[in-house]
Order: structure tokens, then sequence, then C-alpha cells
């Protein structure tokens, strides 16, 4: 008798069901970077330029006009010549010379931290302890109906 009354006590006296959602996200980041860009330009021109001019100049004056002249198939009377020849030579060597260095540092730094907690408690109702009181009822329930026919037998 006893086990059954500790048994019937234990199934009316449950414990509600307790659903327990944890959700915990903790994310760290960093990133650190260094970018370097090293440039070097040399651009070098060189100018070798000739120029050579000849130049031939023939003057013809005349002097008087008895005695003929005969210059490069030409006939010419009483002239006077003049021959000049000329060379000019103009050299241009010029060196022109550029350097160009440059010199590029990138840092980039990023930090990130995210942190999240999520804790979800579903926690359903114990009714148990409403059959508690049901039991109660009944008991006291059964206890007038005895009492009202044990009273009239004894009586």
């Amino acid at each position: 008798m006893k086990k059954i009354l500790i048994l019937i006590i234990l199934l009316l006296s449950s414990c509600a069901a307790r659903k327990v959602n944890v959700n915990k996200v903790d994310s760290v980041v960093k990133s650190d970077s260094i970018s370097v860009t090293k440039q070097e330009v040399v651009t070098t021109q060189d100018n070798h330029i000739s120029v050579v001019t000849n130049t031939d100049e023939v003057e013809v004056c005349p002097v008087s006009d008895s005695l003929p002249m005969v210059v490069n198939g030409i006939t010419y009377k009483n002239a006077k010549l003049r021959y000049k020849k000329t060379k000019k030579v103009l050299v241009d060597t010029t060196k022109i010379k550029v350097a160009q260095k440059s010199y590029i540092e990138v840092k980039v730094k990023k930090d990130a931290t995210v942190k999240a907690f999520k804790k979800d408690i579903d926690k359903k109702a114990n009714y148990a302890i409403y059959f508690w009181w049901l039991l109660i009822l009944l008991i006291i329930a059964l206890v007038v109906y005895l009492y009202i026919k044990f009273k009239n037998k004894f009586i």
C-alpha cells in the first residue's frame, strides 16, 4: 500500500519540462597589413645630331664689256668672278637623364569584435498541482459520502 501511495505521489508531483536554448557568438577579427610599393624609373635621352651645311657662293661682276668669260659652261663678257665656299658643322650631343623614385606605404588596420549572447527559456507549465486539488476534493467528497452513508446506519 505504501509503494502504491509513493508511486501516485511521484506521478502527481512531476516537474515541469524546461527547454533552454543558448546561442553564444564570440567573434574577434584582427587584420594588420602593410603594403609597400617601391618604384624607381630612370629615363635617359641621348641626342647625337650632326648638321653639316656646305655653301658654294659664286659672284660674277662685270668689269668691262669687251672680254668674254666662261664659268660652268656659261659665257660671261668682261666680268669679275668671286667664288666663296663655306662649310658649317653643327653637332648636338645633349644627354637628358631623368630619375624618379617613389615609395608608397599603405597600412591597413581592422579590428572587429562581436559578442552576442542569447538565452531562450521555454518552460512548460506544471499542471500536476491541480491533480492534488482534485484529489483533495475527491477525498472530501468520499468522506462526506461515507459519513452520510454510515450515519444513517448507526443511528
